[in-house]
């Protein structure tokens, strides 16, 4: 399912472009789930929440913060998202370009110009690899697979080893492990190496019996329960470096 946060102070346009997007999606059997939001305090308070959209349609002219400041703030937990912004306005063209902007239109949006963008949207948006939401004591924000080297779970904590050379460490879980990691699991490139540990197989240079290398440094130990790990990985490297 994608997700997807609409911005705009007036309800009246917000009713409208939901309309749009349900027309587009309902005819081109796409499975969203469409939030509206009436200020950009609203909608930055639901992505604290881990929340991340893929598509944000935001309008410029609102008060208190307006689109391009809503799209900054976006940008720094949800890099890979596609913004669009809808506004009366030609004037903040040239600005939305600092915010990476897939789509800038104005005010009335025909419909299948509205229609058009979305249909790109859509075929970018499949060719995007995986994001996953971290949710961190500052806040949520959002991560490629390539991303992440290992995570280690200590203390109901999920410990994110970034390639960018950061450890980020997440909120409190009552969850077990296991649960926590489902996802990861899902996209094939993940390996738990022990009880604790789960490994991106993208970041592993060297094996040998008991331990993996990674792109960092990082030596981590196979324990015995999870020698099978070791296997995998030479399936996924024998694959192509492709999940089977």
């Amino acid at each position: 399912m994608y997700r997807i946060s609409v911005c705009d102070d007036n309800m009246g346009e917000l009713e409208k472009i939901c309309s749009m997007i349900n027309d587009y999606t309902a005819k081109n059997n796409i499975n969203a789930d469409i939030k509206t939001f009436s200020s950009a305090v609203e909608l930055l308070e639901y992505e604290n929440m881990g929340l991340c959209s893929d598509i944000y349609i935001l309008d410029i002219i609102m008060p208190d913060m307006n689109g391009i400041e809503l799209g900054k703030a976006i940008r720094q937990k949800n890099p890979g998202a596609f913004i669009f912004f809808l506004t009366t306005s030609k004037d903040y063209a040239l600005e939305s370009y600092s915010v990476k902007a897939f789509s800038y239109l104005i005010k009335p949006v025909e419909r299948g110009k509205f229609a058009a963008e979305l249909a790109d949207c859509f075929s970018r948006i499949n060719k995007l690899p995986v994001q996953f939401v971290l949710k961190c004591s500052s806040g949520a924000f959002s991560v490629t697979a390539e991303d992440i080297i290992y995570i280690e779970y200590y203390n109901h904590r999920m410990i994110y080893r970034l390639a960018d050379g950061r450890t980020v460490e997440s909120v409190y879980f009552r969850e077990t492990f296991d649960s926590m990691i489902v996802d990861f699991i899902k996209n094939g490139s993940f390996i738990k190496t022990s009880a604790s540990y789960l490994v991106n197989m993208r970041h592993i240079r060297t094996v040998n019996s008991s331990s993996f290398i990674l792109s960092d440094g990082t030596f981590l130990s196979i324990t015995r329960k999870y020698a099978d790990a070791r296997k995998k990985y030479i399936d996924y490297e024998l694959n192509g470096g492709e999940p089977q």
